[in-house]
């Protein structure tokens, strides 16, 4: 009994070195080299920081910032120490086009080191000759109050978008760096350009963008991003190896 036994146990080990016959099966795969780049000297906040310059102060324009602050407390459900906190306005304008007037204000969301920008627009006031969305029931030819906005942005009426951006959670990264080098080991390749973070609207998360560009085929790109958040990591080649610094 015990040398049939003792066979069938060689027989076994026998089997399994002949199936695995060395162990570099289970090495891991060495990380595909690829190249960043970047203008020196590159941040994605200076190209969003240059619209504080188109800021409108006219009285007519801190009315409808207003307005904005108070939809965007509302609809986020945000409180406003929480908003006063990590909101900020660095754009705001008015443009007329054929339909009527509308107001554009541009926005920094900051949730400890991440910053995003963002950026939202809506009907102000309606010209007389336009006959779009008759069904919103709303006035022409004169400025527009908060709750007829609302109702413009309820039907998405006239291009209009505000875009809700709830209270995020505490990010699991302390820094850039550390979620970049999560991002390329999980990407497995030995760099990557972090080109931005930006406000995922539909996830109501921040998001580092990076890419870099093979060494080993000029015309194919790797694109990764990582959930500040959660850290769940999106990644995929391309053959569109435009700059990242660009899109």
């Amino acid at each position: 009994m015990y040398n049939r036994l003792n066979n069938t146990f060689l027989i076994s080990v026998v089997a399994l070195i002949t199936f695995f016959p060395s162990c570099d099966i289970f090495e891991p795969q060495s990380p595909r080299p690829v190249i960043c780049e970047m203008p020196e000297g590159y941040d994605y906040k200076d190209y969003y920081e240059k619209w504080r310059d188109t800021i409108c102060t006219t009285p007519l324009c801190s009315t409808y910032t207003s307005i904005w602050k108070d939809l965007m407390i509302e609809r986020s459900t945000l409180t406003e120490p929480y908003f006063n906190q990590h909101f900020e306005v660095v754009e705001s304008k008015i443009r007329s086009s054929g339909e009527g007037d509308f107001f554009i204000i541009g926005f920094k969301v900051q949730n400890d080191w991440a910053i995003a920008y963002d950026a939202d627009k809506f009907i102000i006031r309606i010209h007389e000759g336009s006959n779009s969305f008759p069904e919103i029931g709303l006035p022409k030819g004169t400025y527009l109050s908060k709750e007829q906005i609302a109702a413009a942005l309820d039907h998405r009426g006239f291009e209009s978008k505000l875009d809700e951006v709830p209270k995020t959670g505490a990010l699991k990264f302390s820094s850039p760096e550390e979620a970049l080098v999560t991002l390329i080991r999980e990407a497995n390749v030995d760099t990557l350009c972090f080109y931005r973070i930006t406000l995922s609207i539909p996830l109501k998360t921040l998001t580092l963008k990076s890419f870099a560009r093979y060494i080993d085929n000029e015309d194919e790109c790797i694109e990764a991003d990582i959930d500040l958040i959660t850290g769940r990591t999106v990644i995929k080649n391309s053959h569109r190896c435009s700059n990242g610094y660009d899109r």
